[in-house]
C-alpha cells in the first residue's frame, strides 16, 4: 500500500469476505432476523474499519507536522529478525506464521510505532483478522483491564456491537491485537499488564497478539511469545527515506551523494536508525560532521530547530512569540520534559500542557507566557506536535534528552534522587545513557559506584570473590538458567538489584570499556557445559534453579565461567571497575586541590 487508501472500499471488501464468519459468531447474541443481523454486523464492522483506516493511515512526524499525512509518504518498510528467522516483508500473516504471539523490539527512533500502524493497515488488506491498535501508555492515566481497554478502543472507533458480542468474537479468534509501547507503561502497573497479556494468550488463543517495545531483558521470560528486533536501515532504505522527507532539495542532494559516497558506511550505527538519520539531515546544512555521542545529536537538532533555519524551507526563520533565548527556552522545555517523563506522559491535552508549563515557571524561576511558549514549542521550534486538542512530543527521544538535561543542571540532592529513581529504567530508555554522555563523573558517583556498593553488601564481599560470594551473587540476580549443548541461557532474572545486573553490566561495559581487562574462555572451560549436560543424562536441556544450588555443586563451577552476563568474570569486573572509579575520583579531587593550592 502506497497511495492514499480508499477507506470505505477497504472496509467494504474486508466485511464482504468475512460477513458469514461474523454472522456465525453473532447470531446467538444479536436479536432479529438473519438479514437484519447481517446488516447490523456489516454496518458496525464497516464503520469501525473505515474509522481506524482513516485514523491510522495518516500521521504527523518529526518532519511532517502541520497536517496528518499519508503514512506511506514517509514510511520505508523495515524488516524484523531474531536468531532463527528473518522477515523482510513484514505483515500480520508473515509474523503469525512464525508465532501468533510476538514481541517486536527496537531502540528509540527505529520505527516501531509506524511499523505497528503499517501492520494494522496490512491486516485490513489481508482481510483475515480485524486489527485493534492499542497504545498501552493510555493505561497510565486511566487504569483499566486490558479487556476493558479493548472494548473501549473498539467503541471509541465506531464499533457499535456490545461487549457480549466482543467476548464471543475474541473467543472465535476474529482479532489481531496490536499493543504498542509496552516500555511506556509505568513500572507500577507493568507487572499486572504483563500478567494480563499472558492471560489473553491462554483465554483467547485463536487471536493474534503483537506487542511493541524497546528492548527489555524480561522478554526472555515470555515463554509464549517470539521476540523479533527491528532491522537497521540498509543504505538503500536510508536513501529511500531521505528522498521521501520534505527538505531543501539542494541540501538533500548533497546529503544523498555523501551517504552513497561512504558516509553511511562510516557512521552506520547512527545513520541506520530512521530518527537519527532524519536528525542528521536536519543539521547537515550546518556541519557535515557526525558526532559520536547521541546527546550531541539532539543538542545540534535543538539548536537548528531553535535558531538556524526551518527544516522544510531553507533560510526561513519562524517568528517566536516568546522572547526567551536558546538556553532559557531549553531550561523551560527540560522542566516540561522531566514532569511528563516522570508520569510517563508522551501526549497530553493542551490544558494539561499549560499546567505543566505553569509549574515549569516555579521550577526554573523563568517568567514567560505559557500559551505563547506552547505555541512556539509547536509552531516555531517544533519540539511538540499539535494533534487536535493534544500536544505530543515530536519524538519520545527528545523528551528523554531534555529530561537528562534537567537532571544534569539540577542541584546535587535533586540529581541524586532523580538518578536513583530513573536508573531503574536503564534498559527501557536512554535517560542514563544521555546523562552519562553529558556528565560521566556525575553518573559514576551517583549511580555506578553506589550500585556496586550495594552489590558488595549483598554478597558479603571483602577482598576477593570466592564461590560463597559468587553463589550469593547468582541468587541475587538470577532465579533460573537453562543449560544445553549450546551453552547457558538466562531464563529468569531477579530484581534484588534495580536495575537488573545484566542491564547494569551492559551499561558499564559499553561506557567504561577502558577499565575492562581482556578475557577469553579456554577450550577446557567451554567444553565443561557440554560435559555437564551429558553427565547428567537428562536429554539435551537442563533447567537450573539457582535457589537450590550449594557451593560444592559442580554446576556452580560451570556457571562461573559460562553464565552470560553473570559469570564470575562479570562479577569481578564490576567490582574492579568500582575500585578504579573510586581511585579516579580521589585523583580528580586531589588534582583540583593542587590546582587551587589547597
Amino acid at each position: 500500500m502506497s497511495e492514499e487508501p480508499d477507506v470505505n472500499k477497504m472496509a467494504a471488501e474486508f466485511v464482504s469476505q468475512n460477513i458469514e464468519r461474523f454472522y456465525s459468531t453473532g447470531k446467538d447474541v444479536l436479536k432479529g432476523a438473519a438479514d437484519k443481523v447481517r446488516l447490523h454486523l456489516d454496518r458496525s464492522y464497516s464503520d469501525y474499519l473505515a474509522c481506524i483506516t482513516e485514523r491510522h493511515s495518516k500521521a504527523k512526524s518529526f518532519f511532517i507536522r502541520n497536517e496528518p499525512t499519508n503514512l506511506y509518504s514517509f514510511y520505508v518498510p523495515i524488516g524484523i529478525s531474531n536468531n532463527k528467522t528473518k522477515i523482510s516483508n513484514v505483515s500480520i500473516s508473515a509474523i503469525s506464521a512464525v508465532n501468533p504471539f510476538t514481541v517486536i523490539t527496537g531502540s528509540g527512533g527505529s520505527g516501531k510505532s509506524v511499523l505497528m500502524r503499517h501492520l494494522l493497515l496490512e491486516a485490513i488488506v489481508e482481510k483475515e483478522k480485524v486489527p485493534i491498535f492499542l497504545e498501552l501508555r493510555e493505561l497510565n492515566q486511566t487504569p483499566q483491564s486490558l479487556l476493558e481497554f479493548i472494548n473501549e478502543t473498539l467503541h471509541s472507533n465506531r464499533f457499535t456491537l456490545d461487549d457480549e458480542y466482543i467476548e464471543k468474537a475474541l473467543n472465535a479468534g476474529h482479532f489481531a491485537l496490536l499493543f504498542d509501547g509496552f516500555d511506556e507503561v509505568e513500572l507500577s502497573i507493568r507487572k499486572d499488564i504483563r500478567k494480563q497479556l499472558f492471560q489473553l494468550t491462554k483465554k483467547y488463543d485463536k487471536n493474534i497478539i503483537l506487542v511493541s517495545s524497546r528492548p527489555d531483558n524480561e522478554f526472555s521470560g515470555w515463554s509464549a511469545f517470539s521476540v523479533f528486533d527491528t532491522d537497521a536501515l540498509t543504505l538503500k532504505q536510508a536513501v529511500e527515506l531521505v528522498e521521501k522527507l520534505p527538505f531543501d532539495s539542494d541540501l538533500r542532494t548533497k546529503f544523498l551523494n555523501d551517504l552513497r559516497g561512504g558516509l553511511f558506511k562510516k557512521h552506520i550505527s547512527f545513520l541506520s536508525n530512521p530518527l537519527l538519520l532524519s536528525i542528521m539531515l536536519l543539521t547537515y546544512g550546518e556541519s557535515a560532521e557526525i558526532p559520536n555521542k547521541l546527546s550531541i545529536f539532539y543538542s545540534q537538532a535543538y539548536e537548528t530547530l531553535f535558531q538556524r533555519h526551518d527544516a522544510l524551507k531553507a533560510g526561513f526563520q519562524r517568528e517566536r512569540l516568546t522572547k526567551l533565548d536558546i538556553q532559557d527556552f531549553a531550561r523551560v522545555f527540560s522542566a516540561l520534559s522531566i514532569q511528563t517523563y516522570d508520569k510517563r506522559i508522551f501526549s497530553m491535552p493542551r490544558t494539561e500542557a499549560l499546567e505543566y508549563l505553569e509549574q515549569a515557571k516555579n521550577i526554573t524561576g523563568i517568567e514567560f507566557n505559557s500559551n505563547n511558549y506552547l505555541t512556539d514549542a509547536e509552531k516555531a521550534v517544533c519540539l511538540l506536535i499539535e494533534d487536535g486538542l493534544l500536544s505530543t512530543f515530536s519524538h519520545r527521544s527528545f523528551q528523554e534528552y531534555f529530561a537528562a538535561r534537567f537532571i544534569n543542571s539540577s542541584t546535587p540532592d535533586i540529581q541524586q534522587k532523580l538518578i536513583r529513581k530513573y536508573s531503574a529504567n536503564l534498559d527501557r530508555d536512554s535517560i542514563m545513557q544521555l546523562l552519562f554522555e553529558m556528565n560521566p563523573n556525575l553518573v559514576e558517583r551517583t549511580f555506578i559506584i553506589p550500585y556496586i556498593d550495594e552489590l558488595e553488601r549483598i554478597i558479603g564481599f571483602k577482598k576477593k570473590v570466592g564461590y560463597i560470594q559468587y553463589l550469593r551473587f547468582l541468587k541475587a540476580v538470577i532465579s533460573e538458567f537453562g543449560i544445553s549443548d549450546y551453552g547457558v541461557d538466562t531464563v529468569h532474572e531477579r530484581a534484588l538489584l534495580k536495575p537488573s545486573f545484566i542491564s547494569f553490566y551492559s551499561f558499564i561495559s559499553g561506557n567504561c570499556k577502558y577499565l575492562f581487562e581482556p578475557y577469553s574462555k579456554s577450550e577446557k572451560e567451554s567444553i565443561d557445559v557440554k560435559n555437564y549436560v551429558r553427565k547428567e543424562g537428562r536429554g539435551n536441556y537442563l533447567s537450573i534453579k539457582i535457589s537450590k544450588l550449594k557451593v560444592k555443586d559442580e554446576i556452580l563451577h560451570v556457571l562461573a565461567v559460562s553464565a552470560p552476563f553473570a559469570s564470575k568474570y562479570e562479577l569481578e569486573s564490576a567490582l574492579n571497575i568500582k575500585k578504579a572509579l573510586v581511585d579516579k575520583h580521589k585523583m580528580l579531587v586531589q588534582s583540583l586541590n593542587d590546582i587551587l593550592g589547597n
